[in-house]
């Protein structure tokens, strides 16, 4: 069984006086996974990424981490345009030596002397990656990466999301609304609606009554030709 990377249990987050974001969420993030979080709008996905890494302090429940190494990716739309460092100094500051390989990996290497403000939301993922491996990072945590690109620049980032994955063995969450790309690129769902989580490998939604109730009886899972496990 593989080591245990974040653990949540019975974990409530609400926000003001409203109702509960998320309501008793119990859930175990593994060593070399490759999940994907989905759910409509306003179901709480990036707050469950922020209460694994700290950033939101639940009402309720345990949040453990056993690891440190993480990187948290946020929504393009959360990121400041105007922050004045380049792609080298930000990667120096926060990654490790050889990060420059890693740039060229995820095909931003040209990128190096732009400042870091200036760029896409997807190239900015694609520097915060580089510097994960070079890091050596154990959890990376993707916010909506393909928001705003068309579906041939989608599927090309999933490719590689899955091929990063294969070659390093990194543990990743993906947040996505593209239940079919979902299907085809990641090994495990966490489907966040009405409050709960519900988890299950890609081949189990059909028959899962939460996943349907969200999604509908036309979903149709994709299965893996070489389906792997943690």
């Amino acid at each position: 069984m593989s080591r245990v990377l974040v653990e949540m249990k019975d974990v409530t987050v609400a926000f003001k006086k409203g109702a509960n974001i998320l309501e008793n969420i119990s859930l175990e993030v593994r060593e070399g996974e490759l999940i994907s979080l989905i759910g409509p709008n306003g179901a709480g996905k990036s707050t469950l990424l922020k209460a694994m890494i700290g950033l939101v302090v639940p009402n309720n429940g345990v949040v453990k981490r056993f690891t440190d190494n993480v990187f948290y990716v946020p929504q393009s739309k959360d990121l400041d345009g105007s922050f004045p460092m380049s792609v080298r100094e930000f990667a120096t500051l926060y990654g490790q030596k050889g990060f420059e390989n890693y740039l060229k990996e995820m095909g931003v290497l040209e990128k190096i002397d732009e400042r870091i403000g200036s760029l896409s939301g997807g190239e900015y993922q694609r520097v915060i990656m580089a510097i994960a491996l070079s890091r050596k990072a154990e959890l990376l945590l993707l916010d909506e990466p393909t928001s705003g690109i068309d579906i041939i620049g989608e599927q090309t980032f999933y490719r590689l999301i899955t091929d990063i994955h294969l070659k390093y063995g990194i543990s990743m969450i993906v947040v996505s609304h593209n239940i079919h790309m979902v299907m085809q690129n990641t090994n495990k769902v966490m489907c966040l609606a009405h409050g709960g989580c519900h988890v299950g490998k890609p081949t189990h939604i059909k028959s899962n009554a939460a996943f349907k109730d969200v999604f509908g009886d036309h979903l149709i899972p994709y299965i893996h030709e070489h389906e792997h496990t943690a």
